[in-house]
């Protein structure tokens, strides 16, 4: 199943990924979907979920997860920090989606490796639906968003000094680069990070 029309390119394309307890309590959280060519020319998709998330406890209770193509900033800096309402999902599959998702890809793991601080999944493809094609030129703004939500999962685990010295210095780089570039919603996920992160406030004042 090529998934290219879903929006799931080759490299690591950067996705919310909904899952559900086995009680089917819904949870949504951004992460990475990477996708490698073999020699035989097959795409395949895999997974690292940390140890200590939501989404990690949920896919081993399940085995399954959804990745949720979108472009939207503040959903993709709202699901670094907090739960989002009910209002927010839809049903696909049986799985829990976002409802202004692009397009859903609904995938069933398969652990492969466990390393220190993370497990290494296959996901195989299970079912997909496309909501929507959109064709958009590329916002540098909306990329440093992405950039920044990164960092700021990575931020508060981080106990090297240096190393969130060097956090924060490209946090700001990222406000810089949304200031300049970024749209409303864009200008929105930001403001949005530095009330978590309020070192990078200077940067962003109107």
């Amino acid at each position: 199943m090529d998934l290219k029309e879903a929006g799931i390119g080759d490299g690591i394309s950067e996705i919310i990924v909904t899952t559900k307890s086995a009680s089917g309590m819904p949870n949504a959280a951004p992460i990475g979907i990477i996708t490698e060519i073999n020699e035989e020319g097959e795409r395949k998709h895999f997974v690292k979920l940390y140890k200590g998330s939501q989404t990690l406890a949920n896919v081993l209770e399940t085995t399954m997860l959804a990745a949720n193509v979108t472009d939207d900033a503040v959903i993709f800096v709202k699901t670094v920090f907090e739960h989002l309402s009910e209002v927010h999902f839809a049903d696909f599959a049986s799985m829990p989606v976002l409802t202004e998702a692009n397009a859903w890809i609904v995938f069933k793991s398969v652990l492969i490796e466990e390393r220190s601080d993370y497990l290494h999944f296959q996901v195989l493809p299970r079912a997909v639906k496309i909501n929507r094609k959109e064709v958009k030129a590329i916002n540098r703004g909306l990329n440093a968003v992405i950039e920044a939500a990164i960092l700021a999962t990575r931020y508060d685990v981080t106990t090297d000094a240096r190393e969130k010295k060097e956090m924060g210095k490209l946090m700001e780089r990222y406000a810089e680069i949304v200031k300049k570039c970024g749209g409303r919603r864009e200008k929105e996920a930001m403001g949005i990070l530095m009330d978590k992160f309020p070192f990078i406030s200077k940067i962003n004042k109107n």
